[in-house]
């Protein structure tokens, strides 16, 4: 008797996910453990039947495995992360001499890699970014999953805006859980925004960053203006601990930050795409390139600092 599957992997995007590794278990073994969808068609596995033995072949010709008959099976498909771990992405039953058909839809996604923050045609999980004083443009491949994800994305949709410039004046986001009179804050024109675009974006994807009493108003009782956290306050180890965990080397998503007693401002912060990159609030746009790892990198002035901590999310769970 013979049954078949035809299967085809997305991204988030509905997109093949080029050069990405999956796993076929049936009945929790493992029949196909290096499937990487080259092209957008699927690939297919029949299974040949015969006393009591079953034969696996892919795509009509690679014999993959030889499992038990049985009147059903329970189809698992899994990705292989960047780090070997494994996660579950689809379940299925196929019945014997039936066509199982399965799209598997994978919680990674493509980085934009264009300045206009759309997503490209490019390859799976590169990245552009610019490298200061060096004239040049690089690429980083990364590796992105769950709340991470959302984290960068909505980042990247920013790049090249201006919204968060230095010479321009700014609404945060409201703030889901203020009252009505610290919902949301303005920062005028002609003040650093890096901690505002850092809060706008955890915002707009669901995250409840902490607001913090800043300025004269904390020393007067009976009064209270809060505002999102400063980049001096993010490299605070013994800050924002609630929700974030402090960590010394940095994940896809996470936020990385220094502190330095500059005149119009406490240091810097931004979202690490990876080591070595980060897409930050610069005074003029959104930018994607290599700040908070030029000293490590040797491609330093004086005047540039390193990220001395990342803070994570303590409900996400990056790979």
């Amino acid at each position: 008797m013979k049954s078949k599957i035809k299967l085809a992997f997305k991204d988030f995007l509905m997109q093949p996910p080029k050069g990405v590794q999956f796993q076929l278990l049936i009945n929790e073994q493992l029949v196909d453990g290096n499937i990487v969808q080259k092209k957008d068609t699927p690939t297919t596995y029949t299974f040949f039947s015969d006393k009591g033995q079953t034969t696996v072949i892919r795509d009509e010709e690679k014999k993959v495995s030889t499992i038990k008959s049985r009147d059903s099976y329970e189809i698992t498909l899994q990705i292989i992360g960047g780090s070997g771990v494994t996660k579950a992405i689809h379940k299925a039953t196929l019945n014997q001499g039936k066509l199982l058909t399965i799209v598997a839809v994978s919680p990674w996604v493509k980085v934009p890699l264009s300045n206009s923050g759309a997503v490209t045609g490019d390859t799976f999980y590169e990245v552009e970014y610019g490298v200061k004083r060096q004239n040049k443009t690089n690429t980083v491949r990364v590796f992105i999953q769950d709340l991470p994800r959302k984290i960068l994305l909505e980042a990247l949709s920013h790049r090249n805006s201006t919204a968060w410039a230095g010479n321009r004046s700014k609404k945060s986001l409201p703030h889901r859980t203020a009252d009505e009179s610290s919902k949301s804050v303005e920062f005028p024109a002609n003040t650093n925004k890096c901690n505002l675009f850092v809060y706008d974006v955890l915002t707009a994807v669901g995250i409840n960053v902490a607001l913090i009493e800043h300025g004269k108003s904390k020393y007067i009782w009976g009064y209270s203006k809060v505002s999102p956290p400063l980049a001096g306050e993010w490299a605070d180890e013994n800050r924002l601990l609630k929700s974030w965990s402090v960590q010394r080397s940095a994940l896809p998503g996470d936020i990385g930050a220094y502190a330095v007693n500059y005149s119009d401002a406490s240091g810097h912060v931004g979202f690490v795409l990876s080591q070595g990159v980060c897409i930050s609030a610069s005074w003029e746009k959104i930018e994607v390139n290599d700040v908070g790892f030029r000293r490590a990198s040797g491609n330093a002035i004086d005047s540039d600092h390193d990220f001395t901590i990342f803070r994570r999310y303590k409900y996400s769970t990056p790979q």
